[in-house]
């Protein structure tokens, strides 16, 4: 079995909801435009896209505080 060290791990879960927060502060600002200006199919898929990151980051962050 992998042990990692507690540093390593305290630095990857800190990574992962750095991460976390970049992408959800996009996806605010993607809501708030698209509020009075209306959101293309690119646009969309670029939301849809972070959405889909974002919900793997948090399993992985669960995990890892699982794990701990």
């Amino acid at each position: 079995m992998h042990s990692t060290n507690p540093s390593d791990h305290e630095s990857q879960v800190h990574r992962l909801k750095k991460e976390i927060d970049s992408l959800t502060k996009k996806q605010s600002e993607a809501i708030q435009s698209a509020t009075y200006l209306g959101m293309t199919a690119d646009e969309a898929k670029e939301y849809d896209s972070r959405r889909d990151r974002i919900l793997k980051l948090v399993e992985q962050v669960r995990q890892l505080e699982k794990a701990a």
